[in-house]
């Protein structure tokens, strides 16, 4: 069974804000919200947590940034993260905001060098296949076909218009709301589903898991996730699709 490992990087290098924190700050411990009023600490600037915990494990992941974000940010400030994250063997992608403007939020995002090959769209907003295959993306994430639980259609893979989908088989944000599911209850979920797929025959399961929950709590259960998941082959999306055109899976 083989796990892709992605990341949605939804908020701008400054975050939603502290008021915004502090109004939600049950979702933290204690010296999270401390770091955020004495140092103004963005909690929902994950990424390099996530690389850490990743690392630590042998594992690579792919991470979607917008290419605008809700603040007027854009993902020119993610110039650097984005860089260190090429060089070290993490792959990335476009996290569309319109189906209707891939080309210019690609094209704005290829402004920092790398070509855009995958995409995923913010919300799971279902692109249009041709146009993203006339652009020259070779894989896209933005598929559900049900909102939580466990589905078998969720697993896998298929082709739409000369483009491979990898269906987002779990997503951490919907564990949390529509299978409410509390932090001690998502491992042995994840575990579960994922073996009972690969029991019915699935060979490659998507999990969705955003950086700007790895400080909250239940999403903070990400390195007992992939503890879990070890035992599985844990690759990016990128890796993924190289093995599905080369006829690997």
């Amino acid at each position: 069974m083989i796990v892709v490992l992605t990341h949605d990087v939804d908020y701008s290098v400054r975050g939603p804000g502290v008021r915004h924190v502090l109004e939600r700050r049950e979702r933290f411990e204690g010296w999270v919200v401390e770091r955020v009023l004495r140092e103004g600490f963005n909690p929902y600037f994950g990424v390099p947590r996530v690389v850490e915990v990743e690392e630590g494990l042998g594992v690579k992941s792919t991470f979607f940034f917008r290419a605008f974000y809700d603040d007027g940010g854009t993902v020119e400030e993610y110039a650097g993260v984005i860089g260190e994250l090429l060089r070290r063997g993490w792959s990335v992608g476009l996290h569309f905001n319109d189906p209707g403007r891939v080309a210019e939020e690609k094209a704005f995002m290829e402004r920092l060098g790398f070509r855009v090959e995958g995409t995923r769209g913010h919300f799971l907003r279902v692109p249009d296949f041709a146009a993203l295959r006339s652009l020259g993306v070779r894989f896209d994430s933005s598929v559900s076909y049900a909102k939580g639980g466990c589905d078998e259609r969720n697993a896998g893979f298929f082709e739409v218009e000369g483009v491979v989908e990898f269906p987002v088989t779990l997503m951490d944000a919907y564990m949390f709301t529509y299978d409410r599911l509390d932090e001690e209850g998502v491992v042995p979920f994840i575990a579960g589903c994922v073996e009972r797929l690969r029991g019915r025959g699935a060979r490659l399961v998507t999990l969705l898991w955003h950086d700007s929950s790895i400080y909250m709590r239940g999403g903070r259960a990400y390195p007992r996730v992939l503890e879990a998941l070890s035992r599985y082959e844990l690759v990016d999306m990128a890796t993924a699709y190289r093995m599905v055109a080369s006829n690997e899976i």
